[in-house]
């Protein structure tokens, strides 16, 4: 009774398992990869029945139950993947992610930068062109010169003030930005006199005396320029160099009036030589029209001595008129 139960109970199983396979051939909507992994765990079940039905048909003496027939062989075959990968494997239902929260924008104002240097000022050689050449008048100011006679058995030391003079020149340079660099030709005659001109020994009351002075210079030198305006530039520059220098002097000596002796006119004391010469100036220079600038300032000259004469220094005030290019 026992063997009759067990055997119909095998019987059901195969018949279950034979139409599950039967079933699993039906399907065509399951992908390649996932049909090859479930006929290979079926395969692995009807090899566990076939099995059992062995050893039943060895234990009651009858013959094992053949499912059906087929070519293929039921050796065990290897599988792929466990059962729980196989699962995992499966596809499932789509998740959507979990929305992000947005994040609280704060409007912010805008940052505005501002350039510190709110304008650029031209250079005087954009305002007035990289060449210069000016041609100079000047007046002279002020000024002395020492003079030292002792010709004839006369011996007179005194300073000679001088009186009026005048000055023209040629300016021709060239500008870097407010940097300058010019050379200079120049010509000066100046007028001294002194009505009471001493002699060192005393012996003389009054000796009137006047002198000329005329020089040529040539000066090499440079400056700087500071724009004012569009128009207007403070100019301010030294010069070096050398130049011929030419002094005479007249003297009248004039004797007690208890001598009886006629004034004495003494021989002009005429003297030239090489010197060296400097100049310091200042002064204003306005763009007046198209490339053409004029010219107002102050210079200081000076020369070394002249053999008896003495160092000459000279106070000129300065006019010029000249071109741009």
């Amino acid at each position: 009774m026992k063997i009759f139960i067990k055997l119909s109970f095998i019987k059901i199983y195969c018949i279950l398992l034979t139409g599950v396979a039967l079933g699993q051939s039906v399907s065509q909507l399951v992908s390649v990869s996932e049909l090859t992994e479930r006929q290979l765990r079926f395969r692995a079940m009807e090899q566990r029945a076939v099995e059992l039905s062995e050893k039943l048909g060895k234990l009651t003496g009858t013959e094992p139950i053949e499912l059906f027939d087929r070519n293929e062989t039921l050796e065990v075959v290897p599988l792929e993947t466990n059962a729980q990968n196989s699962y995992d494997s499966l596809p499932g239902p789509i998740v959507e992610p979990l929305p992000v929260p947005e994040k609280e924008t704060v409007e912010q104002e805008p940052v505005l930068f501002q350039s510190e240097v709110s304008r650029v000022v031209p250079t005087t050689q954009q305002h007035k062109g990289d060449y210069y050449f000016m041609p100079k008048l000047g007046i002279s100011a002020a000024s002395s010169v020492s003079v030292m006679y002792d010709d004839h058995g006369v011996n007179m030391f005194d300073d000679a003030d001088g009186k009026w003079g005048n000055s023209i020149g040629l300016n021709c340079g060239r500008r870097w930005d407010n940097w300058y660099l010019d050379i200079s030709l120049s010509y000066q005659y100046q007028k001294y006199e002194n009505p009471d001109f001493q002699d060192q020994g005393g012996q003389f009351t009054i000796t009137p005396s006047f002198g000329v002075e005329e020089s040529i210079a040539i000066m090499l030198g440079g400056g700087y320029s500071i724009p004012l305006s569009a128009m207007l530039s403070h100019v301010g520059g030294f010069k070096l160099g050398g130049g011929l220098r030419k002094n005479n002097f007249n003297a009248t000596i004039y004797y007690p009036p208890g001598w009886g002796i006629d004034p004495l006119s003494l021989p002009v004391l005429n003297q030239d030589s090489l010197v060296f010469a400097y100049d310091f100036s200042l002064g204003f220079e306005y763009l007046f029209a198209n490339n053409f600038s004029g010219y107002l300032g102050y210079k200081f000259l000076g020369m070394t001595k002249n053999k008896n004469f003495g160092s000459s220094f000279q106070h000129l005030i300065e006019l010029g008129v000249g071109a741009n290019f």
